[in-house]
């Protein structure tokens, strides 16, 4: 009866399902909504770490601004680091299921678990405790992240050759897993919930305007475990449901952790792409500070979910529209030339919505003309997650045109790393904001004057200061970075044109090889 017990439970944990040892015919749309879910899974956990995180520690349990600063460097040093190492040791991995997806059985309950450890309340330790707190869970959490994060990328590299049904792939999962930003809007009021209810953790606490008795330590907590455990349920799903079936024409099992970094920094295309996406990620500053803007400026201080969902919706039905074209875009037009004119112009939302918001204030008609342009910039900003992918992808075909070895591991591992360090940098600029603002100390006493008993707030006339910076960390700072984006794809050379050529010879030396 134990080792029947045991069966059940190693398989609940590993999900190995005999459908997952099937050998599957070639790649057929299934797999990629399979594959898909899995991507949903994954995203449904970023998006609540990658939007909320900051706001737990900031205005929940109120760690230090510059102390979020500092840990942020550390945490990108770090992933610096594992990525490329995790990237190498994906391409030196051979297994029956291949070198992605063994990762994909293995990784998604670990992430699930120390996704809920980072959320604990632990807002009545001391200051330098928090620290240790945020950086002991926060470093943890990303390199099970990465673990997880560069074998699922790297399985859009390995899954079928073709050029045209590599984009879709990219672009469903990317249209699926922007479905995550669902945890936006209803992440507050799952909160709210969780918080309201006294349960006897907080005695007392009421730390919301319109409330008897609120919890944020409470509704975080449990609002989280819930995300976590729907999104690890998904992303087990690919691991069952796909298969891998490009064999690279040499193996590329002696490559070290040194000559991984060479091979990025040597691969123009690559190293393009890359900087073109860090110098663009301020325009996401719009789903991550849009959250603080919403909640003290628009809502003061009360319910922001409809707020957030005026802010933020139009962004996402934007980014959602231009998934759905990228690949259409790229065909007729080319990606590069696409991103590039797209760079430029976003910029004007932004800029039209921060004249519109900081000299008429917020009314009807001001958030009417606010969405407009939130739609507009998410369009602009719904490509560049779709091309700098391929775009990655199309570097890892040109690689192996060269060498005869393939590293899906490696360049998915900086793939990784981008999105990373594009968060930090958003992250480290919103912080930096928040420390000249004093953001921290005043935010934790206006909330414990509203569990005091204070029941009024005017947030733009008491903080005017913050008001303006918290617009500015939406607009005029996005604005930037978009004009930014463009610049490294000036006389960007790997074209669809010069790609599909690399492609055919691959497929050439890939059929010459099995034939000997």
């Amino acid at each position: 009866m134990s080792d029947k017990k045991g069966s059940v439970v190693k398989r609940v944990l590993t999900w190995s399902f005999p459908y997952a040892n099937k050998d599957l015919p070639e790649y057929r749309t299934k797999e990629r909504n399979m594959f898909a879910f899995g991507m949903l899974g994954q995203n449904l956990i970023f998006a609540m770490v990658n939007t909320y995180l900051s706001v737990f520690y900031s205005t929940v349990i109120f760690v230090p601004a510059m102390a979020l600063l500092v840990v942020t460097v550390i945490s990108r040093i770090w992933d610096a680091i594992n990525d490329l190492m995790m990237g190498t040791i994906v391409d030196r991995t051979h297994s029956r299921w291949g070198k992605c997806r063994p990762y994909l059985k293995y990784v998604p309950i670990p992430i699930g678990i120390f996704t809920v450890l980072m959320f604990i309340p632990v807002r009545s330790l001391g200051d330098a405790a928090k620290v240790v707190f945020v950086i002991a869970t926060w470093l943890s959490w990303e390199l099970l992240y990465t673990l997880g994060d560069i074998p699922l990328w790297g399985m859009t590299s390995v899954m079928t050759p073709d050029t045209k049904k590599r984009t879709e792939l990219v672009s469903a999962a990317r249209i699926v897993g922007g479905l995550s930003a669902v945890v936006g809007f209803v992440f507050e009021p799952i909160v709210n919930v969780f918080a309201s209810k006294d349960i006897g953790w907080f005695d007392g606490a009421a730390e919301k305007v319109g409330y008897d008795y609120y919890s944020y330590q409470q509704g975080y907590f449990f609002a989280v475990l819930l995300v976590a455990v729907i999104g690890t349920a998904l992303f087990k799903i690919p691991f069952i449901f796909t298969r891998e079936r490009i064999r690279p024409t040499q193996t590329s099992d002696n490559i070290t952790f040194k000559q991984s970094a060479k091979l990025l920094l040597s691969n123009k295309f690559f190293l393009r792409a890359v900087l073109s996406n860090i110098l663009g990620c301020t325009r996401n500053l719009v789903t991550s500070a849009g959250i603080y803007y919403c909640m003290w400026v628009l809502a003061n201080g009360g319910n922001y979910t409809l707020w957030l969902a005026a802010l933020g919706g139009p962004f996402f039905v934007g980014m959602g529209a231009a998934m759905i074209f990228a690949g259409k875009l790229d065909m007729k037009y080319g990606k590069i030339k696409v991103q590039i004119w797209l760079s430029y112009l976003g910029a004007i939302p932004y800029l039209v919505g921060f004249a519109v918001m900081y000299l008429c204030g917020v009314g009807v008609w001001q958030m009417i003309i606010m969405g407009v342009c939130m739609a507009l910039a998410g369009f602009g900003s719904g490509l560049q997650p779709v091309y700098t992918t391929t775009m990655i992808e199309d570097s890892v075909d040109y690689v192996e045109w060269q060498t005869g070895s393939r590293y899906d591991g490696v360049f998915l591992s900086g793939l990784n790393f981008c999105a990373k360090l594009t968060n930090a940098v958003t992250l480290a600029i919103t912080y930096l904001v928040f420390w000249i603002v004093n953001y921290t100390v005043r935010i934790e006493a206006l909330t414990d004057a509203i569990s005091a008993g204070k029941n009024t707030l005017d947030f733009s006339g008491e903080y005017p200061d913050i008001a303006l910076a918290l617009l500015i960390l939406i607009t005029l700072i996005p604005a930037v970075g978009s004009i930014l984006q463009a610049l490294p794809l000036h006389g960007y050379k790997l074209t669809n044109e010069m790609h599909a050529e690399i492609i055919k010879d691959l497929k050439e030396r890939r059929e010459a090889k099995e034939e000997n």
